[in-house]
């Protein structure tokens, strides 16, 4: 039987670099965190947080596992309507990095983004700040 330690990190790992190198080949400075929204120092940014899995078997000694991803992103555009703007700027960026490569370079079977983002002011507690957008990306991989 196959190992399948480390896979999460391996598929998180593999979803960041893809963003990062997109990023970069892009000529955007933005950082890309794989941690929850509290954790980020600078902005603007893109956050990757494991939100759900599901093992379900797909056959005799073969499992699938699906990972529910949310991607933020985040400006540091304070004026609203300026703040709007860059968001779906940076959005279109992120997805077209994050469906780059379906594959993730061999980590995953398939990815896909789903149909609907969200857009809004990002609120942290009582406060609320930054615009920012939500995409739920759920990765596929099969194993044994």
């Amino acid at each position: 039987m196959a190992s399948n330690k480390g896979m999460y990190r391996e598929i998180k790992t593999a979803l960041k670099n893809q963003i990062v190198d997109h990023l970069i080949t892009e000529d955007e400075n933005i950082d890309v965190y794989s941690v929850p929204y509290q954790n980020i120092a600078v902005f603007p940014a893109v956050a990757l947080e494991l939100e759900a899995r599901r093992k379900p078997k797909k056959g005799v000694g073969v499992k699938q596992l699906s990972l529910d991803m949310v991607v933020w992103i985040y400006t540091d555009i304070m004026d609203a309507e300026d703040a709007e703007e860059e968001c779906l700027r940076l959005t279109e960026i992120v997805e077209d990095a994050i469906e780059k490569d379906k594959q993730l370079g061999g980590a995953s079977h398939y990815l896909t983004i789903d149909e609907q983002a969200e857009f809004g002011t990002v609120q942290s507690s009582e406060a609320s700040f930054l615009q920012g957008a939500k995409l739920r990306v759920t990765i596929s991989k099969r194993f044994t």
